[in-house]
């Protein structure tokens, strides 16, 4: 079986006072013990675990990445594959590449939205596709 994720550290291995704050914020049902040991032994924060086709986890990498960002925290991204019960293969991901991603999930996401309403009424009204875009708009606003 072919497994695929994608994953989220830290480059510094100094679980402070700060650092911890602001993974406590994005990780609230994680003990502080296993934060500061996720940090100190440069283990993953996030992986998106066989998420390949869902967004949702693509996009809690990108609020993580802006989260760190904003906070001057320096991270790395990581892709890994496996067949199993190979070992994992891991290597670095670009942001641009988790932006493009994210984007062309939106977009695989409005198609479908207007696929469906062209099926189900025969043609997209501009008040359905303003209800569309608004919809599209509200579920990705945050990335």
């Amino acid at each position: 079986m072919y497994e695929y994720r994608w994953g989220i550290k830290l480059n510094n291995t100094t679980a402070d006072a700060g650092t911890l704050k602001l993974l406590r914020k994005n990780f609230p049902d994680v003990s502080f013990a296993e934060l500061r040991n996720k940090v100190e032994t440069n283990s993953y924060l996030y992986q998106t675990d066989m998420e390949q086709y869902s967004a949702d986890g693509k996009r809690k990498l990108a609020r993580l990445l802006k989260a760190f960002d904003k906070a001057g925290m320096e991270t790395e991204l990581f892709e890994e594959k496996r067949d199993t019960p190979g070992p994992w293969q891991a290597k670095p991901l670009s942001r641009e590449l988790l932006q493009n991603s994210i984007q062309q999930s939106r977009e695989i996401h409005r198609q479908t939205l207007i696929d469906v309403e062209q099926e189900v009424e025969g043609s997209v009204s501009s008040e359905a596709m303003a209800l569309i875009e608004a919809e599209v708009e509200e579920e990705w606003e945050q990335d």
